[in-house]
């Protein structure tokens, strides 16, 4: 299941020129913590140079006609090399390409610093395969391998970012075709894209008297073990939060979405991953000091009943949880048009 972090085991080749252009567009719309850096990467596919070395058309990548739709992305930043390993969807404007904004690339700040070192180290561009990674159709070669020559500035690369900014950093990338990994500089031999499903969260809280009112909580969602005595393995997300406000008066939530991996060798009736939900206090909640939390295992023939995959409009409906309810957890509406 650790792949589900999609290691980059790669037999894909990119040409990724990561220029240092980042412009900082920080808008009262899209406004960046003080303490932390957005950053996003933009792939430029680059056409082949043979002039640039003793190399024939037919020792050239050959080019994917699949559209990029996803970025697998490995950096490391900060004195202690924190490691992040992610992939995010890939959306494009009059501008070009670039990755869509994601947590795991907000990056912190230490401490009494203005800015934090990034070392990009693996970028790989993914097609769609019904709203996964499908097939690898761009790589960004490293220095020293056979095909740094198509690229200026082969990774790995440096950068520094500066708190409270957003940053956009072209990364120019070459065809990958099958090929020997080491020709790209990759140390894996085999990609195995994992396909990734939506699973979303609503809840309520319920007052002693039976009302019901939107709930907000917290979410941590881990690796089902059944050797561990609460069920909970290694942690896949910690402390998600829905959207949340107050409208005339009323509180709302969003349902909260994330994507999970599917079953891997698990039977589908067995637990594969396990949710801790726990409320987070508003106005209209109990004043309690026992902390609300609802634990949760799910197996995939649950996750699968919650998808609806008729038609052409997929969606999936989210899974409801009532704090302090006589309420039931469990599948209920539908999270709007969640595509698949």
């Amino acid at each position: 299941m650790k792949t589900f972090k999609f290691y980059l085991a790669i037999v894909a080749v990119f040409s990724l020129l990561l220029t240092s252009c980042s412009k900082d567009e920080v808008g009262p719309e899209d406004s960046i913590s003080e303490n932390v850096a957005s950053l996003s990467l933009g792939p430029v596919l680059q056409s082949m140079d043979l002039n640039r070395q003793q190399i024939t058309p037919d020792d050239t990548p050959e080019c994917s006609d699949l559209p990029p739709a996803f970025a697998q992305i490995r950096l490391v930043y900060g004195d202690d090399d924190t490691e992040v390993i992610t992939i995010v969807s890939i959306l494009s404007d009059d501008q070009g390409l670039f990755t869509e904004y994601s947590d795991d690339l907000e990056i912190p700040i230490p401490s009494g610093e203005t800015s934090v070192s990034v070392t990009l180290t693996d970028f790989v561009v993914w097609s769609d395969n019904g709203g996964a990674p499908g097939e690898v159709i761009w790589v960004a070669p490293k220095d020293d391998s056979e095909f740094d020559m198509f690229v200026d500035d082969p990774l790995e690369n440096t950068f520094s970012l500066r708190a409270g900014s957003k940053n956009y950093v072209n990364v120019d990338v070459i065809c990958f075709d099958d090929r020997e990994v080491n020709l790209y500089g990759y140390q894996f031999f085999d990609i195995t894209p994992i396909p990734l499903y939506e699973f979303c969260i609503f809840a309520n809280y319920c007052t002693d008297e039976g009302r019901h009112y939107t709930a907000d909580y917290t979410f941590s969602l881990y690796e089902y073990d059944a050797e561990a005595e609460d069920g909970k393995g290694e942690m896949i997300y910690s402390d998600l939060s829905p959207n949340t406000g107050m409208s005339d008066g009323t509180f709302w939530a969003d349902p909260l979405c994330v994507a999970i991996p599917g079953p891997g060798d698990a039977a589908s009736d067995e637990p594969y991953l396990v949710f801790e939900a726990t409320l987070v206090d508003w106005n209209y909640t109990a004043d309690d000091d026992d902390e609300m939390v609802i634990t949760q295992e799910l197996t995939w023939d649950t996750v699968e009943s919650l998808l609806n995959r008729d038609g052409d409009d997929e969606t999936t409906n989210y899974w409801h949880i009532f704090f302090n309810c006589d309420e039931e957890d469990g599948p209920s509406g539908d999270a709007a048009a969640v595509p698949l």
